[in-house]
């Protein structure tokens, strides 16, 4: 399914609206801020050993919590040690953020690229079955995309392209943007042509960009984009500062 029309009004916060200081990126609490703001959300899912899918972004905990595990390696009685940038916060699981925004804003969610890409696809849309609010999926992994796809036509499905041209090869060579509801791509390739073609050739195919952090970055995401993914001035200086809410 392809609708452009999701990807209108409000910009979406970068693993919710956090500053890595008091409020820890992919957490509760950042998400609940983005939902408190208006914004929508943009995070990311890994399934873990035992099968829990969780909210974290790297693929391992060391910059997050200080210790270097890959989040698939985590057994569901360690969650609650895990510290997220030294506060009190905790790697969320994606049924507690679900149940967090209950359709109060619009989600982007990531699946994370592993070998166990298709068990990740699988239970996420089994989580979001009876999740009555907006949402839509992304993944780097083309197989994931193809994945979602197949499995479920109805829902949006879009693929991320990386700066790094082998993956972005990878992905053409798959033709996952010829059916993808969306491309989702990063500000440092905004401009190619690429974007453009795919759009005339298809014009229902949405472009998100992401990350914006600049007042540079941000003129460019209005002109060639539909929407964009951001992060605010309360985490670094020289950010921009929050995004009006359309």
């Amino acid at each position: 399914m392809k609708d452009r029309n999701f990807f209108k009004g409000v910009p979406f916060a970068h693993r919710g609206l956090h500053d890595n200081k008091t409020l820890p990126e992919n957490s509760l609490a950042a998400f609940k801020n983005a939902v408190e703001h208006g914004y929508g959300i943009e995070f990311d899912v890994y399934l873990t050993d035992e099968g829990t899918l969780i909210v974290h972004h790297d693929p391992s905990l060391k910059r997050s919590c200080g210790v270097d595990i890959h989040p698939e390696k985590i057994k569901n009685a360690d969650l609650e040690k895990y510290r997220l940038f030294g506060t009190d916060e905790r790697i969320p699981l994606f049924s507690d953020v679900l149940a967090l925004v209950n359709g109060k804003v619009k989600l982007i969610i990531e699946i994370k690229v592993t070998r166990k890409y298709e068990q990740t696809c699988s239970a996420v849309l089994d989580a979001l079955k009876d999740y009555d609010g907006a949402y839509c999926l992304e993944s780097f992994d083309p197989r994931a995309v193809l994945y979602m796809q197949n499995k479920r036509p109805d829902l949006l499905v879009g693929q991320l392209y990386d700066p790094n041209p082998i993956q972005r090869f990878y992905c053409r060579r798959m033709n996952t943007h010829k059916n993808a509801a969306f491309l989702a791509a990063s500000i440092k390739t905004l401009k190619s042509s690429f974007y453009s073609k795919v759009q005339a050739a298809d014009p229902s195919t949405a472009i998100v960009t992401w990350t914006i952090r600049t007042d540079e970055q941000l003129s460019l995401a209005k002109e060639k984009a539909d929407n964009f993914i951001f992060e605010c001035n309360a985490k670094n200086d020289g950010y921009i500062s929050l995004p009006p809410v359309k």
